[in-house]
């Protein structure tokens, strides 16, 4: 009897990967902090993207963990501004014509994806995990969910916190930098725009 492979599954990032979020996150954070009479360097939470909000916030020696809620009630009100990329809809039809099931990993909470418009097998917020990333869990359950392997996953983020727990689990780590200059020491691969992520499976040869 044959083996039946299993299924081919890609993960994606959220916040600077798929969705251009990152300035609007950035302006949400500042406005939360100054609520709270912390001043902040944008280019300090710029880095903190894409890790809990409770790490920045410890980072920024603030304690009041509503410090994150309030960040999301701002950036709230700037999500009909918030934009996917122009090609991920139609990468998106293209991986799943090429058989692929298609995750959302986030650090961002449960409640603010529900407020968009998002199509995946598989989504992974903070709220469903014990521990985000960098730790594996989020991944981990993404792949369960779409009957996966970490061997026949793609992981693609646009910071290396995304990658790390990619080559930790032995999945294919792939850095998304939008035309700007991106540092991951844990990527296998590098592309420019999400459309690109096609060119990287065609060499995968995965059947």
């Amino acid at each position: 009897m044959a083996t039946v492979s299993a299924n081919k599954s890609i993960i994606f990032d959220l916040d600077g990967t798929i969705w251009n979020s990152i300035i609007y996150r950035i302006k949400a954070w500042q406005l939360a902090f100054k609520d709270y009479g912390i001043d902040t360097d944008p280019e300090v939470i710029r880095l903190m993207i894409g890790y809990p909000g409770s790490m920045l916030i410890k980072k920024m020696n603030a304690r009041d963990p509503a410090i994150e809620k309030r960040e999301e009630m701002y950036f709230e009100k700037m999500l009909p501004d918030v934009k996917f990329y122009p090609d991920v809809e139609g990468t998106f039809s293209q991986l799943r014509n090429m058989g692929f099931k298609i995750a959302i990993v986030t650090s961002s909470r449960r409640d603010m994806i529900e407020k968009i418009n998002v199509h995946a097998e598989a989504i992974v917020t903070m709220d469903d995990v014990e521990k985000g990333k960098p730790d594996p869990e989020p991944y981990k359950k993404a792949i369960k969910i779409m009957d996966g392997t970490p061997e026949r996953t793609i992981v693609v983020g646009d910071i290396d916190n995304d990658l790390v727990p990619a080559k930790l689990l032995g999945c294919v780590a792939v850095l998304v930098s939008h035309g700007t200059q991106k540092r991951a020491e844990h990527k296998d691969y590098e592309i420019s725009e999400i459309g690109d992520i096609i060119k990287i499976i065609e060499t995968l040869k995965w059947r």
